[in-house]
């Protein structure tokens, strides 16, 4: 059985120099019947195609097909039937220019990855990178969980040994990623990771000896982050706030085991943090300042000036002449270094003793129980005194631990004194959480300008007043009042 054959329709059209006389089927698409005109058109039409050889500009013409009287174009998607095309019609070939050359797709595979490269361009490399830190600092804090808690005593050697081993692993990687890679913030990172698991080793370790036992663990943990940094090399800003806040810890535990209460040995590390952070500057003005070049010394004129100038020098003197001075001009990317590394130093001892002063009151007020009225006043001017000292830095890195150390501080009190008696609660929740929070994102976010003075000189005064009632407050959550007879 033969099909019928598709009802034809004879046309003329018109390309270019070139008139051709075809038969097209009416019920094929007019796209479709668009590449065999083109093929023909060209054919034909040599000295055109000579003309346009640039293979870029051809890729940005396209091809229409229109009506020769009216000009109207003709829709690539409808037939010649829908677009009511008879026999004998007079039709137009002609190639126009596009405004932008069409986007081009060999196969499946670049076409989706293009689609994906365009809605999700926020996913690159650097973000991958940063993803994969985040996650190994979570590893580490969850192997860290893992040490210290209570419902895994019975593994803890177990779990030591292999924490052992991930941050041997993590600190060979990063001083390979560092020191072979040039990816000085990869090694940081990594070795970054196991500053927890190394404290958790050390608890799981020393815990059953008791203070003195956990004391020697955190000088342990000192010296193995000072072998970890001068193995990669890098990243002294993480190990130097660690190192801070175990020495100040571990003096805390030893205090601790000469029957000194746990009030006043909290109180005392609070109080000494807090204070210890208005001398960062001065321990770290010598990083700071740059040693002048010195320029050799000339000879004297007058002594060299009669002398035999082809007579040899001694060795002596022409070593004298060749010797370059001790320090040269530094260069703009070493002075930025040296300051960046000052920074550094100098948000990393901030840290410390920021994390040291929350711990120590935190400890003041979990010790209380239920939380009294001397407990929460003392916490509260430690959150405003530390969120006040964020006005000192000139960086924001800085601010930053000071800030997060107060918010810190600010919300693990509000949640213990739900332990008190009212209105010791609702106190906590309305001055701890909402004023601290004010003053700690005020604080850090420094607005660009001049500043106003009679604000400048309030936030002195306060934060003068602040530090000033530490020492009176000590007293008063350690009960010397109450023994005085106040």
């Amino acid at each position: 059985m033969v099909p019928a054959a598709p009802e034809q329709v004879r046309l003329s059209v018109l390309g270019g120099r070139t008139q051709l006389d075809v038969s097209l089927p009416l019920d094929a698409p007019i796209a479709s019947l668009m590449p065999e005109l083109v093929k023909l058109v060209q054919s034909r039409d040599v000295e055109d195609q000579s003309e346009d050889s640039s293979t870029k500009e051809a890729k940005r013409n396209f091809w229409v097909l229109s009506r020769n009287e009216s000009g109207e174009p003709l829709t690539p998607d409808t037939t010649l039937r829908e677009a009511g095309v008879s026999n004998g019609a007079l039709l137009q070939l002609a190639s126009e220019r596009a405004l932008s050359t069409p986007t081009l797709y060999d196969d499946v595979v670049d076409a989706a990855a293009r689609l994906n490269r365009a809605a999700y361009a926020g996913w690159d490399a650097a973000a991958a990178k940063w993803m994969a830190f985040v996650g190994v600092q979570l590893v580490g804090l969850a192997l860290l969980y893992f040490l210290v808690s209570p419902s895994f005593r019975e593994h803890r050697f177990a779990l030591a040994g292999v924490s052992i081993v991930a941050a041997l692993a993590l600190v060979g990687v990063a001083a390979m990623a560092h020191r072979s890679y040039q990816e000085p913030t990869a090694g940081a990172a990594l070795g970054w990771a196991a500053i927890p698991i190394t404290s958790g080793v050390a608890y799981a370790v020393s815990s059953g000896w008791g203070g003195y036992g956990l004391a020697a663990g955190c000088a342990a943990v000192i010296a193995l982050l000072f072998g970890f940094y001068r193995t990669v090399g890098t990243g002294h800003w993480g190990y130097l706030a660690a190192g801070v806040f175990f020495l100040l810890a571990g003096l805390a535990l030893v205090i601790r085991q000469l029957d000194v209460r746990t009030d006043f040995v909290g109180s005392g590390l609070a109080v000494v943090a807090i204070l210890a952070c208005l001398t960062v500057p001065r321990l770290t003005a010598p990083l700071d300042r740059f040693k002048p070049p010195q320029a050799p010394d000339e000879p004297d004129r007058q002594e060299t000036m009669f002398e035999n100038p082809f007579e040899p020098l001694p060795r002596a003197a022409a070593d004298a002449d060749t010797e370059q001075p001790s320090d040269s001009t530094p260069t703009a990317e070493g002075v930025w270094d040296r300051v960046r590394s000052a920074m550094l130093t100098r948000s990393a001892l901030y840290t410390g003793f920021a994390a040291a002063a929350a711990v120590g009151a935190a400890v003041v007020v979990r010790d209380q129980n239920p939380v009294h009225w001397s407990g929460l006043t003392f916490d509260v001017t430690c959150v405003v005194t530390i969120a006040l000292y964020t006005r000192r830095p000139a960086t924001p890195a800085e601010r930053a631990p000071l800030a997060l150390a107060a918010l810190a501080l600010a919300t693990f009190t509000g949640f213990v004194a739900q332990k008190g008696t009212q209105p010791i609660p609702l106190v906590a929740f309305g001055l701890l959480l909402l004023g601290s929070l004010v003053f700690a994102v005020v604080a850090i976010r420094r607005t660009p300008g001049r500043r106003s003075p009679r604000r400048t000189t309030s936030l002195a005064y306060l934060e003068y007043l602040a530090t000033a009632a530490l020492i009176p407050l000590v007293l008063w959550v350690t009960g010397i009042y109450s023994r005085l007879g106040f």
